[in-house]
């Protein structure tokens, strides 16, 4: 290939990166969930599922957060499940003292997959011990807003098409660590490629600590069950499959679910090649296109800075371009999604997270692709 037909290509995929970006934030903006007034005697029974392994530090703060929601106590249970914790979880899970709370052992109420995904199976047995119709689930480390429970619930009133609920998943913040801005501005720009996926039923995407779906929904797709993870992805796509109308994605501030990013660069890669692997089985073609869409983008840049070192001048002045171009996009969307959530974005931070991202796509993109297992939380998985 030419260099005039590289920069050819390259300025062709910037312009259609330019589109693509506009695209989703037109549909993240028109997106809109309408107020939903209910009496409380309208409101459905709701189970909320928690999995959880080696989570003795954040179990009290996420519970205590659940039973401090603005729904009638009567109309909802929490179902935790301890996946083999070799922490105190158990300790701390026999201090909660809260009526509507039961905690279970996976080994006492599922049996062993020759599969190894624990997740999976323990979903499944809590969904089995479940008393509601409506299934609302989290994970172990998160601290949930107070009108979450409601926010969900009255989604299933009056509406029997709607099948699963996702909702926004915010990182807590670190002010003073460059990794923790990374995966905030990271995980703030996936939920509004997930809310614009969902508004334009182009594409499906979800996030299993924020997520709710009818028993039902569940019981009746079948979930891949060859990825360790993923759970939340392929339900959301496989009931998106059925009927798109189905999918709901919960643009509510109030619903926020809050989590803590990655401590250190080990686990947030470990973190992300988890993610990453799940990718090959997605039967969504349209966000498989679009993940390969956006890592060819990110490899771009790259290549063209590496050039920078073998040609003239004049590679440098079209990687800047190139790489200006993109950063304002990104920013455009970022900052536009942080407004809606009433979030301030450090102008520094995020100039070094879209600097970094190239490399980080790239990597992650790669490696991904050949991961077929991994250590998580003190437990190789595949």
């Amino acid at each position: 290939m030419s260099l005039a037909l590289f920069y050819t290509f390259c300025v062709l995929v910037l312009f259609l990166y330019i589109i693509l970006i506009l695209y989703l934030n037109f549909h993240w903006n028109r997106l809109y969930i309408s107020d939903i007034d209910s009496k409380q005697n309208d409101l459905p029974f709701v189970s909320i599922i928690i999995i959880g392994r080696n989570e003795e530090q954040n179990i009290k703060n996420c519970i205590s957060s659940i039973a401090a929601n603005n729904f009638p106590k009567e109309k909802y249970e929490i179902i935790y499940i301890d996946d083999e914790s070799e922490d105190n979880s158990e300790k701390v899970l026999k201090s909660i003292k809260i009526e509507n709370f039961n905690y279970f052992r996976f080994n006492d109420i599922a049996s062993l997959p020759t599969t190894k995904n624990h997740k999976k199976e323990a979903i499944k047995a809590g969904i089995a011990l479940a008393k509601g119709d409506i299934i609302l689930q989290t994970d172990a480390d998160t601290i949930i807003e107070e009108n979450w429970i409601y926010l969900h619930a009255v989604q299933y009133i009056d509406n029997d098409n709607t099948g699963l609920v996702t909702a926004p998943v915010l990182y807590i913040e670190d002010n003073n660590f460059f990794l923790s801005k990374f995966q905030y501005y990271d995980l703030l720009t996936t939920m509004g490629i997930t809310a614009a996926g969902i508004s334009s039923n182009m594409f499906y995407m979800a996030n299993g600590a924020n997520m709710s779906y009818r028993k039902k929904i569940f019981m009746t797709t079948k979930v891949d069950s060859k990825y360790a993870s993923g759970d939340d992805m392929f339900l959301i796509q496989e009931t998106a499959i059925k009927n798109t109308d189905n999918v709901i994605f919960l643009k509510d501030k109030n619903a926020v679910v809050y989590t803590f990013p990655e401590k250190t660069l080990i686990d947030f890669i470990r973190q992300r090649l988890r993610w990453a692997s799940k990718t090959k089985g997605y039967k969504d073609r349209n966000l498989q296109l679009l993940v390969s869409f956006v890592f060819i983008v990110n490899l771009l840049v790259l290549i063209n800075f590496a050039l920078i070192f073998f040609l003239n001048t004049s590679q440098l002045i079209f990687f800047l371009i190139l790489f200006l171009i993109k950063l304002l996009v990104d920013s455009y969307f970022i900052f536009n999604i942080s407004r809606f959530f009433g979030k301030k974005i450090d102008c520094g931070y995020l100039l070094l997270s879209l600097l970094v991202y190239p490399v980080y796509m790239t990597f992650i993109g790669i490696t991904g692709l050949f991961t077929t297992k991994y250590k998580w939380k003190g437990r190789m998985v595949r």
